[in-house]
């Protein structure tokens, strides 16, 4: 089977210039949940019917599908898939066809849809024109309504809703916008309807007409989720759907074995793998290609971005970890950042307000508190104390720090790379390190103190009365 995804539309409702299918669903266009369903669903040659912004489409979802370009952008629906007839015209058996703004539709749905048809016929002994998504929706409001023939999955007619008479209103099955058609007889449909005399347009719910006019029998199938049928036009409806989505990956890992504390507040993108015994508190925010491994706790806060937490990992509060790899047992924060290409070795800990960027820290390394760790190597078991930063940049370039294994950094050490320290040296507190330290020494660079009698006072202005 082949699918035609319609992705051409302007989306003025959301008031706009981004095409309404790269709307951003959990850090991905929208467009992308209905082509990896129909993929996930077991169908691999996908066209995509693209028209407003046409280019930005096409280099958002890349390569890997074909491409049609619908000319007119109120030609309607119908006009749509037409405009992808070269892609599928000379296939056999059925095409689907399915809105770029459905991404709540499952796979699941699609592959059952497919079963649907195979029984049909071999039980049957029926070729279908046609199968529709539906659903009985609650309030139908807006939606086309599916007349069938009672007592049957055959589809009559689907009525529009400014069409339908007070007893059509008050039907609640609904079309969902995603069909099966059989090929044959949707190529005779296009070419036989007409457009509409109030819009011009040329609609697929026309090519359902026609097809049961003819005699080609059109069937219903019903959505196992009612949320499945439901599209995006409005900024709120987007909302919504993303919710719906953001909740399934919840339930999805929870029954995988991870802990949701307050699921509602947790923010999961669907390219975020996680390992059972995973606990994960309120606030926090999983990005990217995230990887987290067992017996992982991540709290209050917390955002990962593009990174791999190994197992045993605490993740304090409010720490941010981006693009870089996090070694088990470490811990990391609370206030913490970790970010581009750093590595946070086993057992390490980087502690309050303490950034790591393009650094590796060793095992078991210690930096608690107020540090700035940049371009830089730490060795296993070194020490870095609060406020030590490594000054990596010169004004015109990055240079490195290399820390040896054992090494005792004491706070407010300023190390000016490039620089190298070797195993178990030791630099005092206060300390601005310019030149590289042997092994096993101890560096001092710091004036030496005076105390001037009474000086305090004078440049206070003699506060007697304090």
């Amino acid at each position: 089977m082949k699918a035609v995804v319609l992705a051409a539309g302007l989306g003025t409702r959301f008031k706009s210039e981004k095409p309404k299918v790269l709307h951003e669903i959990l850090g991905k266009p929208m467009l992308w949940y209905v082509v990896s369903t129909v993929r996930q669903g077991g169908i691999e040659d996908i066209a995509v019917v693209v028209g407003y912004r046409a280019q930005e489409v096409m280099e958002a979802l890349g390569e890997g599908y074909a491409y049609y370009v619908q000319e007119n952008p109120k030609g309607g629906t119908a006009d749509a898939v037409l405009a992808s007839i070269d892609f599928w015209r000379n296939s056999e058996g059925y095409v689907l066809i399915i809105n770029g703004d459905s991404p709540l539709v499952s796979p699941e749905t699609i592959r059952n849809m497919q079963r649907f048809l195979h029984m049909v016929e071999e039980y049957e002994k029926i070729r279908l024109g046609g199968v529709v998504l539906t659903s009985v929706l609650q309030d139908p409001t807006g939606y086309g309504r599916i007349i069938k023939e009672e007592g049957t999955d055959r589809i009559l007619r689907i009525v529009e809703e400014k069409d339908a008479t007070p007893q059509e209103r008050n039907v609640r099955e609904v079309n969902g916008g995603v069909y099966m058609f059989y090929i044959p007889y949707l190529l005779e449909a296009l070419f036989k309807i007409s457009p509409s005399e109030k819009t011009g347009e040329l609609y697929l719910t026309d090519v359902v007409a026609y097809m049961v006019s003819r005699g080609y029998e059109v069937r219903s199938f019903m959505a196992s989720d009612p949320t499945e049928i439901l599209g995006v036009n409005t900024r709120w409806e987007l909302s919504f759907a993303e919710n719906i989505l953001r909740l399934k990956l919840i339930k999805y890992w929870a029954q995988k074995g991870v802990t949701f504390h307050v699921p509602e507040t947790v923010w999961i993108e669907p390219d975020v793998t996680l390992s059972k015994n995973v606990e994960i508190f309120p606030g926090v925010m999983l990005k990217g290609r995230t990887r987290v491994g067992e017996n992982v706790v991540i709290k209050t806060g917390a955002i990962l971005e593009d990174s791999e937490v190994e197992e045993s990992v605490v993740i304090e509060p409010y720490s941010y970890v981006s693009g870089s790899v996090i070694r088990k047992r470490a811990k990391v924060g609370p206030y913490a950042r970790v970010r581009e290409n750093s590595v946070v070795g086993e057992g390490a800990e980087v502690g309050n307000f303490v950034e790591v960027k393009k650094s590796e820290i060793g095992k078991d390394v210690k930096a608690k508190h107020l540090a700035y760790i940049g371009d830089a190597t730490v060795g296993d078991s070194s020490n870095i104390g609060a406020g030590v930063v490594t000054a990596n940049y010169d004004g015109r370039k990055k240079h490195r720090t290399e820390i040896g294994k054992g090494a005792f950094i004491g706070s407010n050490s300023l190390l000016v790379a490039p620089l190298r320290l070797g195993n178990f040296s030791y630099v005092a507190g206060g300390s601005v390190i310019t030149k590289d330290v042997p092994e096993g020494a101890l560096a001092i660079e710091r004036s030496r103190m005076r105390i001037l009698k009474d000086r305090g006072r004078r440049l206070l202005g003699n506060h007697e009365d304090l």
